[in-house]
């Protein structure tokens, strides 16, 4: 029986298709059978995908079929390094952090690399049986130190029987560092405090503030003591930040006692001298624009009092006018009688009539 492989590339689907053919023997008539497997072919063939990692942290290179229908029989991961592309899952660096990201699906073949370190960075290929290759550069950002101080030096002023935070941060909040150390100077001597506590002074003492945040590496202290004053380094790598912690004695509230007529034992607090009161801006503009409506009413009252001063006196002189006018003189007439003959002794009542000044007022 002679077989025939044909092995096609059907390009709509993106897989490949092999097709076994098994010819009949002259001797027999018997139809030809092919039975037809479709091999991966990756999704992201032909382009590098860029990703970013963090250290400390995780990350998946994707790679996976096309075809959801397609199998993956073999397939391997390789890592450029040093001029020459070696297998992850034969590399020592890699032992222990690499595992694949769905291994119950066959056309998922996605590499998880966890605890990533800055010699992770750089080109991965993912090939399968027909080598065909997917390309990804990975990316690493590590620590590094916000206030990256070497000579440089900041002092910083705690008291007794209170906590102290000495600042240190990375530049990436995500960043991890491979290793970060606590270290105090002790006789000229740098001893490590965290993680490790070699002072007796600082055991049970000293944790980093935030547990949650990779990128957060400051120093919590808790109930200082004079013992704890002197010089901290905090290290990543070669980057330092650096401080000089003074102790002081927490600052006391003196007493004094009062007493009446008679001695008593209460004691009461001095209470600090009152701060002036500042009145807000909004109040003199208040007061202003009152005293403004106030002037002004003011002022129209007067306006008012002075018309009617004036009407009441022109009203006054016009009735004066009018009563002069209204005055009436008369003149007295006096009749004078003259003796008369006897016999004309008729009498005249007209005659007899005197008539006096009246004067009218109306």
């Amino acid at each position: 029986m002679n077989n025939l492989f044909l092995f096609l590339q059907d390009e709509v689907a993106s897989s490949a298709v092999v097709y076994v053919e098994t010819a009949s023997t002259p001797d027999h008539n018997d139809p030809v059978e092919l039975t037809e497997y479709i091999s991966c072919i990756l999704s992201s063939v032909q382009q590098t995908t860029e990703i970013t990692g963090y250290t400390g942290g995780s990350v998946v290179l994707p790679c996976s079929c096309a075809d959801p229908q397609s199998i993956a029989n073999t397939f391997t991961w390789q890592f450029y390094s040093q001029s020459q592309w070696v297998q992850v899952f034969d590399d020592e660096k890699y032992s222990g952090r690499r595992v694949l990201f769905n291994e119950s699906s066959p056309r998922n073949m996605s590499l998880l690399i966890s605890g990533l370190r800055m010699e992770d960075e750089g080109f991965y290929q993912c090939i399968t049986e027909q080598h065909i290759i997917s390309s990804i550069l990975l990316k690493v950002m590590g620590c590094n130190l916000v206030e990256n101080t070497i000579t440089s030096t900041t002092v910083v002023t705690g008291y007794s029987g209170e906590s102290m935070v000495l600042p240190c941060f990375c530049t990436e909040q995500l960043a991890k560092p491979e290793k970060i150390q606590w270290m105090y100077l002790l006789e000229n001597t740098y001893e490590e405090i965290y993680p490790n506590e070699k002072i007796d002074s600082h055991k049970n003492r000293v944790k980093l503030l935030n547990q949650t945040t990779p990128g957060n590496l400051s120093l919590h202290i808790s109930a200082l003591t004079a013992e704890h004053k002197g010089v901290y380094i905090c290290s990543v790598s070669s980057n330092r930040v650096s401080y000089i912690l003074h102790v002081e004695e927490k600052p006391h509230i003196h007493t004094i006692s009062l007493s009446t007529h008679q001695p008593s034992h209460q004691t009461q607090e001095l209470t600090p001298p009152r701060q002036p009161h500042h009145t807000p801006q909004y109040v003199f503009i208040l007061l202003g624009v009152i005293l403004s409506v106030l002037l002004l009413a003011f002022i129209y009252w007067r306006y008012r009092v002075g018309r009617n001063v004036k009407k009441m006196t022109s009203d006054e002189e016009l009735n004066k006018e009018q009563d002069n006018q209204d005055d009436v003189m008369y003149s007295a007439v006096v009749h004078v009688k003259k003796a008369s003959t006897p016999a004309h002794t008729e009498s005249n009542p007209a005659e007899h009539t005197e008539y006096a000044s009246v004067k009218v007022k109306r």
